[in-house]
């Protein structure tokens, strides 16, 4: 098995059906800080992971989604797709930034949740999403 190079785990995303109701609860209850808002999701910091909170788009409410920072974007997609991993679609570009960008590949672990890698690499001809 190849090593993909994760660093550690960046994001944890809830999926809500009332993202407003329950990001009021983990602001005001629970006491996270926001760190911004954008449409329609809110992202809190929790430590040294982002807590992500938005609509369910396609999933159920109180699905998670857990993203992994890579060392190396590419070089851990082809470790992972050396060690069986399949992934469904290429990389969402979520933001450029001069000649870098934020990627987001999602794929699904054995019992069927689903797991992104998400992190900087350099910029790709693919059309930015989000």
């Amino acid at each position: 098995m190849q090593s993909p190079g994760i660093k550690g785990m960046l994001q944890l995303a809830i999926a809500a059906s009332d993202p407003a109701k329950l990001s009021a609860y983990y602001r005001e209850t629970l006491g996270l800080s926001i760190l911004f808002e954008t449409a329609g999701m809110s992202f809190f910091g929790a430590g040294g992971v982002r807590l992500m909170i938005g609509p369910a788009q396609g999933a159920k409410a109180g699905d998670k989604i857990l993203y992994f920072e890579p060392e190396d974007f590419e070089a851990a997609e082809a470790a992972l797709e050396a060690n069986g991993v399949k992934f469904p679609a290429g990389a969402n570009v979520l933001q450029r930034e001069g000649e870098r960008e934020l990627a987001l590949r999602p794929f699904q672990d054995p019992e069927g949740n689903t797991l992104a890698l998400m992190g900087w690499r350099p910029v790709s001809s693919e059309a930015v999403r989000g």
